[in-house]
């Protein structure tokens, strides 16, 4: 049944279902979204691109699965991008908000959107004009997130309302934030009955291009389908132009037709409808000559729309430089035409196939018709028509929003011929990148503000500077820091030549929040110069403060600590006085991180009291966030997990209310080591997959970090490998080698433990000229620390053993965490000493590290952690070798076995099974085994084959194998099997093999 098409710029609902019987040769194609469409009904949705170069065929592919969804009841919601630069941002979107909310009605609507509503409206006015008593907050880079999820959590509800497809259009033209709201709703599209297909030309897109660059993440964040469109084989051409023309072409013609149109479905019709429409007589022989199709699809297209009247031609020049669609009332205005004449001459162009009728008034029929009509305007004549579009937009009435963007890219064009129009492009720009910003679509700011900047011309210095600020904002909430700090750089040096500290202060605190080798010492060199000409306002030299605390602490330069130290007193001081929270907050803030070492533990609880009680008298929930944070680092190093527990609970009640990336980040990687402290290795897992799930979309590598920190923990623990680990640590190494260290000592400890020792050595020569005072930054002292020790132990250097044993033990009561957020846990600091002295040959020092150890992790309540160093420790005394010694080391091994069992720690099974069938070979007599039997288990578990035990205890293949049968009887376990594994395994595997069966039961 035929619909009424849309009219894109009021709502795009439906649109006018085409004939569908002139598709022909992609029913692969439609197989595949018919079974997306069938997942999406079914509760799995996903994300279809359907890519290929204008006229492929992809807006009709697109038609006819939402002529399919729509007869099985399924809402359609279309939203088109456009290729006029002067579209407002979202506008893809825009247009699918406004049709949802004519689907759904203001009630429904409202109640789908819930408590996201406020945030949904900062990026849709049509949202804000139908809920004109939403409250907007201030716009971030954590209130575009907020936004985001409000729109993908809204198009998920509705879905479950009822199925939904999505259609984005030209994608290729779309603007980055869209974009970035796209693969935003990538991640959640899974869990809903919701099916999206998006268009665009890949052959248009530059290799910076946001969808190029962000194609990898989409894949990754959801259930995304890359489609690529080809041209028509030559049956398909044959029966294309058979519907067409209603003759059968000549093989040679259709060969022709192909050279010409790469088997193109427009370019096909176009040509066919060329020769077709030709008045000569014979069209069958037209169609037989090869010398009748013309040379190139771009011929016909000028063919038709030379044909035109010179009235209509001008018309459609306008219509070019204004955009896809007509607007009517803007042409009449610029070409000075009575309406009556421009609705003819549009249907002249109609009856041409150039135009098409729309539920709102004409467009282009294809984007190639708009393109071969801007093209062939001359650049000087295009700048003119651009400001004559751009006056009969100034002159209209207003009508809702102003057209900032529009009138800031025509006047942009027509500055090209016109220099005194170069004023008027400057300030229209500088309101489009104002209002981007408010609109929270950075990326669209970012261009409207840096072409603001090349029309400056003599602008005053100081005005120069503001819009170098609101540039490096901009630049910064889209995620390039680097160039935030080149606007905000060049803003300082102008603060300089005036003396205006406020201007300096501003600057200095353009980027926050991020560090890293060639940020950290720009800011540290911004917030320098507002140190030395400070401003008079104590909010704003507060800020300063707290900012250059922050990246004090993050250098590695022996005095930056300490200066920490003396600029964080400051701003406390000046807070004193200060009654703005946000400036409180900061001054706690900095104080926080001067405090981030482990000696600073006992403050950073109080500073987490003092911020949370900030948070109560306030209402904000940022502070109440922040202060749970800090409590629970600080409780975990002082190994109270129970009240960290429930800190990190508050902390995601703070976090679910402020719905930040950060916060819910933050959250979900404490959750994950408070996981693996108790043992929950799935929960673990779980937990630190979403959180880098979460991280994905940052260009940030601290997401990434954690992530395999965290999997190798759990691999230590547990033996269960993640994915591609080892090919993700090289990567992250090789692009980030200051953050590499922990992943060169997990290959050197596995390097260790295969007998590789020279191996690992060489690999840990970038570690062994270990000082305390290079650990940087201090918040991870603890942690660097462990590392160094398990470095240490694994090529058994007793020098540097010795030195991080003395950097250690003043925590010897404490846990290794990462002193700012609990962003790791690894044990206590006494196992790491335990290590370290056992290391030395120091065996009463490393008992006593032990015991400690395992009485705070028992008290505690971290299972995994206590098995770990019970096998330590039985492994320490089982080398002592004495009766006591082997006595004592018996119930911690088998306690070791019992819970590792439990929760299946794979290596600390065979650990302590070893353990246990060593003590008892050395005469240990409580088990079922006798001596020889022992032996024979002690050999078995060293992954010996059945003849090397024979040859070792002087026995005969068949008595060596009774032997071992009659192990098997006594343990209840059957291991011959076992003694006759293939050769090419490791040797390290036998045994933990071997001695996890034997031990199964045991």
């Amino acid at each position: 049944m035929a619909q009424t098409k849309r009219d894109l710029s009021t709502v795009s609902e439906v649109r006018q279902a085409p004939d569908h019987s002139v598709i022909v040769g992609r029913q692969a194609e439609l197989r595949e979204l018919a079974a997306g469409l069938d997942r999406a009904f079914a509760g799995r949705g996903g994300i279809v691109f359907l890519k290929g170069e204008p006229g492929i065929g992809k807006t009709s592919l697109a038609e006819k699965v939402a002529a399919d969804a729509a007869t099985r009841g399924a809402a359609v919601h279309w939203g088109r991008s456009t290729q006029a630069e002067g579209a407002p941002p979202y506008w893809p979107w825009r247009q699918i908000l406004r049709s949802l909310l004519r689907e759904l009605e203001r009630e429904e609507f409202a109640r789908l959107a819930g408590a996201a509503i406020s945030d949904i409206a900062q990026i849709a006015p049509e949202v804000r004009d139908m809920f004109t008593d939403l409250v907007a907050e201030a716009g971030d880079e954590a209130g575009r997130f907020r936004a985001y999820d409000g729109v993908a959590q809204l198009l998920v509800e509705a879905s479950r309302h009822r199925p939904t497809l999505v259609v984005l259009e030209d994608l290729h033209w779309a603007d980055a934030p869209s974009l970035i709201l796209l693969q935003h709703l990538a991640g959640v599209v899974a869990r809903s009955q919701l099916l999206v297909v998006g268009t665009y030309r890949d052959r248009e897109l530059s290799p910076d291009h946001v969808l190029r660059a962000r194609l990898g993440d989409f894949v990754r964040a959801g259930d995304v389908v890359e489609m690529p469109l080809s041209g028509l084989g030559s049956t398909d051409v044959v029966a294309l132009l058979r519907m067409l023309t209603s003759f059968d072409p000549a093989p040679d013609v259709v060969r022709r037709l192909q050279e010409q149109t790469a088997g193109n479905p427009f370019f096909l019709k176009e040509v066919a409808r060329a020769l077709a429409g030709d008045d000569r007589p014979h069209p069958r022989a037209r169609l037989d000559e090869p010398a009748n199709v013309p040379e190139g699809v771009a011929a016909v297209l000028l063919r038709r729309i030379s044909s035109l009247s010179a009235s209509m031609r001008e018309v459609l020049a306008v219509a070019a430089v204004a955009g896809h669609q007509l607007d009517l009332s803007l042409i009449a205005a610029a070409t000075d035409l009575p309406r009556a004449a421009l609705l003819d001459a549009c249907d002249e162009a109609t009856k041409a196939g150039v135009l098409v009728r729309d539920a709102g008034g004409y467009e282009f029929a294809h984007g190639l018709y708009r393109d071969t009509v801007y093209a062939e305007i001359p650049a000087a004549r295009r700048a003119g028509l651009h400001g004559e579009v751009a006056d009969a937009l100034e002159r209209r009435p207003p009508r809702g929003e102003a057209p900032a963007t529009q009138l800031a890219h025509h006047f942009a064009q027509a500055a090209l011929g016109d220099d005194a129009l170069r004023q008027k492009a400057f300030t229209y720009s500088v309101r489009a990148g104002e209002q981007a910003a408010s609109d929270l679509a950075y990326e669209e700011a970012v261009r409207h503000l840096e072409r603001a900047l090349g029309f400056t011309g003599e602008i005053a210095p100081a005005r120069r500077a503001e819009l170098l600020l609101s540039l490096g904002r901009a630049r910064y909430h889209a995620g390039d820091p680097g160039a935030a700090l080149s606007a905000a750089g060049e803003a300082s040096r102008i603060g300089e030549q005036l003396g205006d500290g406020d201007l300096l202060a501003r600057a200095a605190l353009v980027v926050r929040g991020v560090g890293g080798p060639g940020i950290t010492p720009l800011v540290k060199s911004l917030c320098d110069s507002a140190v030395r000409h400070p401003s008079v306002d104590p909010s704003l030299r507060i800020q300063v403060l707290s900012q250059l605390t922050v990246t004090l602490m993050q250098m590695v330069e022996p005095d930056a600590a300490l200066r920490a130290q003396d600029v964080s007193v400051q701003a406390m001081r000046l807070a004193r006085e200060a009654t703005d929270p946000d400036i409180v907050f900061a001054a706690i803030h900095a104080r926080q991180m001067a405090r981030s070492s482990p000696d600073g533990v006992e403050e950073r609880l109080e500073l987490g009291d003092r911020a949370l009680v900030l948070g109560r008298e306030t209402g904000r929930a940022v502070f109440a966030d922040w202060g749970h944070g800090w409590r629970a680092d600080a409780l975990a190093q002082l190994g109270r997990m129970d009240e960290a527990e429930v800190e990190i609970a508050e902390q995601g009640r703070a976090a679910a209310v402020l719905r930040e990336p950060l916060a819910r980040w933050r959250h979900l990687l404490a959750r994950s080591w408070i996981a693996l402290l108790r043992g929950d290795f799935d929960a673990a897992r779980n937990f630190a997959d979403e959180a880098h799930a979460l991280g994905t979309g940052s260009s940030h590598p601290i997401a990434e970090f954690h992530h395999l920190v965290h999997a190798l923990a759990v691999e230590e623990l547990t033996g269960y490998v993640e994915d591609n680990r080892g090919a993700r640590m090289e990567r992250f190494a090789r692009q980030h080698p200051e953050m590499a260290p922990p992943f060169l000592v997990f290959r050197a400890t596995e390097l260790a433990s295969e007998g590789r020792r020279a191996e690992a050595q060489t690999m840990l020569r970038p570690l062994m000229g270990f000082k305390l005072e290079n650990i940087r930054p201090v918040m991870t002292l603890l942690a660097a620390l462990a590392y160094a020790a398990k470095a240490a132990v694994a090529i058994n250097d007793t020098a540097m053993a010795s030195d991080v044993y003395v950097s250690m033990v003043p925590y010897a009561g404490q846990n290794v965490v990462t002193c700012a957020g609990l962003a790791s846990l690894f044990g206590s600091v006494a196992h790491y000493l335990g290590r370290l002295a056992g290391t030395q040959g120091r065996l009463e020092d490393a008992s006593r590290h032990y015991e400690s150890a395992i009485a705070l992790e028992t008290a505690m309540g971290a299972p995994p952690f206590v098995a770990r160093t019970q096998v330590f420790y039985a492994e320490l005394l089982l080398e002592r070798g004495d009766a006591a010694a082997l006595r004592k080391a018996r119930p911690l091994a088998e306690e070791a076995l019992a819970t590792s069992k439990e929760l299946n720690m794979r290596p600390w099974i065979a650990r302590a099974g070893a353990v246990l069938v060593a003590v008892a070979g050395r005469g240990i007599e409580d088990h079922p085994l006798s001596r020889r039997e022992l032996e024979v288990a002690t050999l078995v578990s060293e992954g010996l084959s059945n003849n090397a035990i024979a040859g070792r205890l002087h026995l005969s293949g068949i008595r060596s194998r009774r032997r071992a049968l009659k192990v098997h009887q006594q343990l209840g376990q059957y291991v011959d099997c076992l003694m006759h594994q293939t050769s090419h395994r490791r040797a390290v595997d036998k045994r933990i093999d071997v001695v996890v069966i034997l031990f199964r039961e045991f």
